[in-house]
């Protein structure tokens, strides 16, 4: 299987989510742009978050046939990014655009990306939000073998770090929380069965990056909506 990337440059009118339905459309004409820095540090958020939360989370695309699901594995493939409600991402970030729709291999799995960017003119949404959809598959070759959903366990706790607040979302799942290396970030981590789902976001207001607390605020908001969709 090869990774599919659909990359959006900034500024293109309109986008479309992978199944079709619109996710939103830049802005265009009226109101002052971001200024140069905001914009600088947007796209560079982005850009960590697309590399850092990969990373981190253990989320690297391999680049040979994916390992495949054990009969036993409750998911035999990850979401798509079509399963990530519209809702809760225009909630997270105002005038959200698909920028990176990713769908592939990983070592010991499969995973998809999904990132939105927001250059809202208004300055109250700009920002980005990046989820990672990974399902880990049973590794029946290890000794004792390492079930999909302990994987998945293992996976999560490798990408909290140890300065990460648990938190329990609406369903109950727990979940860790953190504090990003750029300004105004904040990023979150859970398990569900043989699936991590890891969630980055990145925002700005009124020309400045926002609070931890209300980046925090954001991330586990979008993340329990999410859940209540997986």
């Amino acid at each position: 299987m090869v990774a599919t990337v659909i990359t959006a440059p900034y500024g293109c009118p309109e986008h479309v989510l992978g199944g079709g339905g619109r996710v939103g459309s830049s802005a265009a004409g009226g109101g002052l742009g971001p200024r140069p820095w905001t914009r600088a540090l947007i796209i560079g958020a982005g850009a960590v978050l697309l590399a850092g939360a990969a990373v981190g989370g253990g989320l690297v695309l391999a680049g040979d046939d994916p390992d495949r699901p054990d009969g036993d594995d409750a998911l035999a493939s990850a979401p798509t990014c079509a399963s990530i409600p519209e809702d809760a991402v225009f909630s997270a970030l105002p005038g959200a655009t698909p920028e990176t729709e990713g769908h592939g291999p990983l070592a010991g799995g499969e995973s998809s990306t999904c990132v939105w960017t927001s250059l809202d003119p208004d300055g109250e949404g700009r920002g980005s939000l990046r989820v990672d959809l990974s399902a880990r598959f049973t590794d029946a070759s290890a000794e004792p073998v390492i079930t999909g959903e302990r994987a998945a366990v293992l996976a999560r706790d490798a990408a909290v770090p140890v300065r990460g607040e648990q938190v329990d979302l609406a369903g109950g799942t727990e979940a860790g929380v953190w504090r990003g290396r750029l300004p105004g970030t904040a990023e979150l981590a859970f398990q569900r069965d043989n699936m991590l789902v890891r969630v980055s976001y990145v925002g700005e207001a009124d020309g400045e990056p926002v609070s931890f607390g209300r980046a925090r605020d954001t991330v586990v908001d979008f993340a329990a909506r999410l859940e209540e969709t997986l």
